[in-house]
């Protein structure tokens, strides 16, 4: 066993010479032989060993007698121990989870903390061969992709590392009696409340009589296999990912190529997603559901439609492109509206933008920017504004004779609908005279008769300007 585990470690890269490793200790033999053999290790690699243990509140004196085991054995083998104690059972009421969700969580959480407090490189946990096919089928049944019938990983997160994972209970088992190891056993780990257990004593044992004696090497190994694909699939999803990603906005935006996207199979289309939306802000509460919703969006519904997912983001059907956002900004209406003096030139907070006006001469008149227009001063009817667009506004776009309802302008000119509440517009007491950065009003145009130019130009402010 000593060498199938070192060979686990080596072909996994998961520990370095001189690293400080974290291991969960449960007082089980599993974990008790993991630390055993990682201090084996530890004399030649200098590794640098501490153990964290969960008291779970759940089996009372039992669990205090492991707890106490677990301080003899560290004291005995010199290895710093953290101890933590956790009402699962509360705990687990209070989030709506099953115990065995709450106890996971805790688990992981304590050992991140300890992990942070000792500057930890890596956390050894004890899961084994008969683990790992006990979750495939746990998998199975509660339905997963291909993600979940792979198994748990040698190695997650850079951090987590397993390195029994390719023995069996019985050798660890073997090896603990070899070596004159004492361990504990947990009463719970024979409940069949739990579902895990009856995966173990129930479920395991019916298929391995009824229908297959190798069952566990038979879920082992389509792990393996489906581990392998899983890892192509992703590297040629990321080169896809890569190749369609249009832009990552600083707002919290990401946008890909929505033909590109459609394109591709829809296989590919899921982990494209879930690749973009672990990149904006993770994939917590995200379930497949979700991004068959986002897919099904897509594919199917006119532009501008948009979805909301966990988390507080949105996806949208772009014209040519699929974004997903989490700008905070779009969890609230944008208000703004404000007196522009000529000359003069206010701070749109809410934008980010800044407009002046003034006064200027002929031979200073540039159309340069579509960010800077030229007016006719004796056209405007009462002071400037800006302000944001209203339900029903109308203008007539440069170069035509009739009145077009801002809306359709917009639609026209395929401008997104989460960004037209952000375009200024510059208006007096009776017109629309500017959309900013897009169109002028026809009738404010200056022409060769006109006496009183007044420059209008906007732009975009750093985030110490806008605050001023």
């Amino acid at each position: 066993m000593l060498v199938r585990v070192l060979h686990t470690i080596h072909t996994h890269k998961m520990l370095s010479s001189g690293e400080r490793v974290l291991v969960g200790l449960s007082g089980g033999p599993d974990s008790v032989a993991l630390l055993h053999l990682l201090k084996r290790f530890g004399q030649t690699m200098g590794l640098t060993l501490f153990a964290a243990h969960v008291h779970h509140g759940i089996r009372g004196t039992e669990a205090d007698q492991d707890a106490d085991f677990v301080v003899q054995l560290c004291q005995q083998w010199d290895v710093p121990l953290f101890i933590e104690k956790f009402n699962v059972p509360e705990l687990a009421a209070e989030m709506g989870v099953t115990e065995e969700e709450a106890g996971r969580m805790v688990r992981y959480r304590f050992f991140d903390q300890v992990f942070e407090k000792i500057d930890g490189h890596k956390i050894a946990l004890g899961h084994h061969r008969d683990d790992q096919a006990e979750t495939i089928l746990h998998n199975i049944l509660r339905g997963t992709g291909m993600r979940g019938l792979k198994g748990m990983e040698f190695v997650r997160d850079g951090k987590y590392i397993r390195p029994l994972l390719e023995v069996s209970r019985r050798d660890i088992e073997k090896y603990c009696r070899d070596n004159g190891l004492s361990f504990r056993i947990d009463a719970t780990n024979r409940d069949t409340g739990y579902t895990r257990n009856r995966i173990r004593y129930q479920l395991i044992p019916y298929i391995q009589k009824n229908f297959n004696p190798n069952i566990v090497d038979v879920l082992v190994r389509m792990g393996v296999l489906i581990r392998d694909e899983d890892e192509f699939l992703d590297h040629y999803c990321r080169e896809q990912y890569e190749r369609m990603t249009v832009f990552t906005g600083q707002n919290n935006e990401i946008g890909l190529d929505l033909k590109a996207f459609l394109s591709c199979h829809i296989a590919v289309r899921r982990r494209i997603l879930r690749m973009a939306l672990e990149r904006l802000r993770g994939l917590e509460g995200i379930q497949a559901n979700h991004i068959d919703g986002v897919i099904n969006m897509l594919s199917g519904s006119a532009t501008g439609s948009e979805l909301q997912l966990p988390g507080g983001v949105v996806v949208y059907k772009d014209y040519g492109h699929v974004v997903l956002s989490c700008d905070k900004t779009m969890e609230h209406p944008i208000e703004f509206q404000y007196h522009l003096n000529v000359p003069g030139k206010v701070i749109i907070r809410e934008t980010g933008m800044e407009i002046a006006a003034r006064n200027v001469q002929r031979r200073e008149v540039c159309f340069s920017s579509p960010w800077c227009i030229y007016i006719d001063g004796d056209v405007i009817r009462g002071r400037l504004r800006v302000r944001k667009r209203r339900k029903g506004d109308r203008f007539k776009p440069f170069g035509m004779e009739g009145v077009k309802k801002l809306k359709d302008y917009f639609i026209d000119n395929k401008i997104p609908r989460r960004k037209r509440d952000s375009i200024p517009l510059v208006t007096d007491e009776h017109n629309i005279i500017w959309v900013v950065g897009l169109q002028i009003h026809q009738d404010y145009r200056i022409t060769g008769n006109t006496k009183n130019i007044v420059e209008l130009k906007a732009r975009f402010l750093t985030g110490d300007s806008a605050d001023k």
